[in-house]
């Protein structure tokens, strides 16, 4: 992504769908000239003001004009909004004015925020939380991200950091002031303090991922034999015809995703084909399609029928503490089938059904939710941390073995980059084109 930041930047930041009002930004060195170039006075700092926006003596729209002055601005930029209405030529006709002037361009993806982390408006860690604001499409999602947008990860990595930067400070001083009579066994005791600081790090990343499933969604396959039923409890689950449903076995041919919202929790849950042997070529491409799929999902949701139960609980050994097992077409199912540590349902009669639904929450709550709230959110942070823990322990080791202060002054520096990496304290210019690979335009 090769951007000029000299360049004034300007885009829609509201939905492309048609709306009342649009709000269109501008930010840059001459944001403020857009005053000029749309024939309007530009209002004071922080008050809006309402003008008539021209392209020359062509009259374009009437907007509501806001001016903020930077550094006191999203991008700590000059910035100027536009609250135009929401039609697609009014949108047009004032983008079109704007972007035919010189050193006026149209923002790619992520651009005001990227600009408002390279002027220390804010940490990497808040801007992707900005990004998963945007993208929130559960309760629970918000919450988390709003959660990193307030802080959350930035403020503990941050602490770790300063602990970390403090004991690489004292390696440091008794390497370069020896004259200074620095007791021995200081290092004894920065290696018991880099051990608590270990601790704290492994404990953060010892969540089970709960923060990156709930971003992303958690991933339920339901796999068992041909003609269980999967097809059909996924329509139900998801309220509307996702799958075709037919009495021939092998129907199912593909992976069949759906986003689920359980109670605020994010779910994509996957109908796949049924698993039985195959002469079908494309039949069994289906087949190793699910296996596969299943192999890289948090759960799996195993349907079962009577006359298949016992053969694919032994060939697919659930996991209590992950699988929902599920008995369907219970109406056929002999009496020593209905066991407890299965659910047993009818789908052609919604008997049972509710059970599932409330199986499924148990699992995506048990998934997401801790103790306390998971900070860590992206594979990104999680590498970080890693990196560091490891940087960390060498140090320890070095430390116990009494090797030179040197080594350990230099893992403990690798220790503190790999920290500053978590919200961009370090080497952000080589991160920002990936954090913001994803944004939209106009944020």
């Amino acid at each position: 992504m090769s951007q000029n930041f000299e360049d004034t930047i300007l885009a829609l930041s509201t939905g492309s769908l048609r709306a009342a009002t649009a709000l269109i930004r501008i930010s840059g060195n001459s944001a403020s000239s857009t005053a000029n170039i749309l024939g309007f006075k530009l209002p004071k700092q922080r008050i809006a003001s309402v003008a008539v926006l021209k392209d020359g003596v062509r009259k374009l729209d009437e907007a509501v004009v806001l001016f903020f002055k930077g550094p006191r601005s999203y991008t700590g930029e000059d910035v100027v909004e536009l609250h135009v209405h929401g039609g697609r030529t009014v949108i047009e006709a004032v983008i079109n004015v704007l972007q035919r002037q010189d050193g006026f361009r149209v923002a790619e993806p992520g651009e005001f925020t990227k600009r408002a982390v390279l002027n220390g408006k804010m940490d990497l860690a808040k801007a992707e939380g900005i990004n998963d604001l945007i993208h929130a499409e559960t309760e629970a999602q918000r919450v988390q991200s709003f959660a990193q947008v307030d802080g959350a990860l930035s403020e503990i990595a941050g602490d770790w950091r300063e602990k970390a930067i403090k004991i690489a400070a004292h390696v440091e001083a008794y390497i370069d002031f020896p004259e200074e009579e620095i007791p021995e066994n200081i290092l004894i005791g920065m290696g018991d303090e880099l051990g608590q600081l270990i601790s704290d790090i492994e404990k953060g990343l010892d969540d089970g991922r709960r923060g990156e499933i709930l971003r992303e969604g958690l991933r339920i396959a339901v796999i068992g034999p041909p003609n269980a039923g999967k097809s059909s409890l996924v329509n139900w689950l998801s309220k509307r015809p996702i799958s075709i449903i037919s009495e021939q076995p092998g129907t199912t041919r593909d992976v069949l995703e759906v986003s689920l919202d359980l109670d605020g929790y994010p779910v994509i849950i996957a109908d796949t084909a049924g698993l039985r042997e195959s002469t079908d070529s494309i039949e069994n491409e289906g087949i190793k399609r699910a296996q596969e799929w299943a192999k890289k999902a948090n759960s799996r949701l195993i349907l079962l029928e009577p006359s298949t139960e016992a053969d694919f609980l032994e060939r697919l050994k659930p996991n209590p503490e992950d699988d929902l097992v599920v008995l369907n077409k219970i109406d056929l199912a002999p009496t020593h089938l209905k066991k407890k540590e299965m659910i047993s349902i009818s789908l052609k009669d919604e008997i049972g059904l509710d059970k599932v639904l409330e199986g499924l929450k148990k699992i995506a709550s048990g998934k997401m939710v801790g103790q306390e709230p998971a900070v860590i959110t992206r594979t990104r942070h999680r590498e970080a941390l890693r990196s560091s823990l490891n940087s960390m322990k060498s140090a320890k080791e070095a430390v116990f073995l009494g090797e030179e202060p040197e080594i350990v002054a230099e893992e403990l520096r690798a220790a503190t980059r790999s920290l500053g990496r978590v919200f961009g304290a370090v080497d952000v210019e080589n991160l920002l084109d990936i954090v913001f690979g994803d944004f939209c335009i106009g944020k």
